[in-house]
């Protein structure tokens, strides 16, 4: 039994037992300030946009099960991707139906080319959503940020089970796209939509360097240390101009210490084949030594470079930050 009950739940509870009707003058009559829909799936017609959240870049769990609070994502089946997130609350027109509203939101994100991954309607079964928790669970991120939070609580709280979800898929050259879609209808209250869009798309790299002392201390405390501005083209074992940086303070440590030895290990994430990354981590090893040799006048007999491709990851593969994390060159004292 859970001891701690999240507030966007706690509140749902207050509610659950009044049959008070959502007043015309508490719906909005135009988008919140700042809101717009997304260029890749537009509103049911008619809706009002009620609630709105855009991060440029953060980690969003897509739903794949019903709603378990005994679980660590809060549904029995779950995924993280990262990358561009857009959050929307809308307020469907009265007279309409959830079925209405879901069915046309499903058909067109089918035309569109997403393929469903996940798709559950009602509060009770084995094809259920799980009632009101999956709206709390996945509203919460919104829930945070939004001004009119009992209205989010109106439209999304369906103690009847009047609720369809569904989270889908798009592959697309410039990136993937992962839907999250909740429509809900309790009784005396319009249609609520929640929709959540997800963009893959790299994390902004090269923000943050390591110098020569924090590379010390790394060493000094667990005997290595990732350095993540050190970058190669896609696929390639060729250094880029952004890492001349990291690569100067690297030099700059072991001038600072004319005794230290190290290895330069590369790693990669599981993406293609073991042997091809095996290759690749160790060519992209050596051309750091190779640089620190040559470039900087470090004796190579200091430098040992070692490829250990996928095989000591510091993050799930499962999604891109963490595929980020684990791309990497670390420094190890010999």
């Amino acid at each position: 039994m859970r001891t701690l009950m999240p507030r966007f739940l706690a509140f749902f509870l207050v509610l659950c037992n009044t049959t008070a009707t959502l007043a015309a003058e508490d719906i909005p009559a135009h988008d919140v300030p700042g809101s717009h829909d997304h260029p890749i799936v537009s509103r049911f017609a008619g809706s009002v946009i009620a609630g709105y959240q855009q991060v440029i870049y953060d980690q969003a769990m897509l739903p794949l099960g019903h709603a378990d609070s005994d679980k660590q994502d809060h549904f029995s089946k779950s995924e993280h991707v990262a990358g561009k997130i857009t959050r929307i609350l809308y307020v469907a027109p009265a007279g309409k139906s959830g079925q209405e509203v879901f069915r046309n939101f499903h058909n067109a994100l089918s035309g569109a080319g997403f393929q469903t991954r996940f798709e559950c309607a009602g509060g009770d079964g084995e094809s259920s959503c799980g009632g009101y928790d999956y709206a709390n669970y996945l509203g919460t991120p919104l829930y945070d940020s939004l001004h009119a939070r009992n209205l989010m609580i109106d439209v999304l709280g369906a103690f009847d089970g009047n609720v369809h979800a569904m989270t889908a898929h798009l592959e697309r050259t410039v990136g993937n796209v992962d839907v999250s879609l909740l429509v809900s209808q309790s009784q005396n209250y319009p249609v609520g939509v929640l929709l959540q869009i997800v963009e893959a798309r790299p994390m902004a790299s090269g923000e943050v360097t390591v110098d020569a002392k924090a590379m010390s201390q790394g060493l000094a405390q667990s005997g290595h240390i990732a350095l993540y501005g050190v970058h190669f083209a896609s696929d390639s074992a060729v250094l880029t101009k952004d890492s001349d940086r990291t690569l100067a303070e690297m030099a700059k440590l072991l001038k600072d210490q004319p005794t230290l030895k190290v290895y330069i290990v590369g790693h990669t994430d599981n993406s293609g084949a073991p042997m091809h990354n095996f290759s690749l981590s160790q060519q992209r090893a050596e051309a750091v030594a190779k640089t620190l040799a040559t470039h900087y006048g470090i004796a190579p007999a200091r430098l040992a470079a070692k490829g250990l491709a996928s095989y000591a990851p510091v993050a799930s593969n499962h999604s891109d930050a963490g595929k980020a994390q684990n791309r990497r060159v670390e420094l190890v004292e010999q």
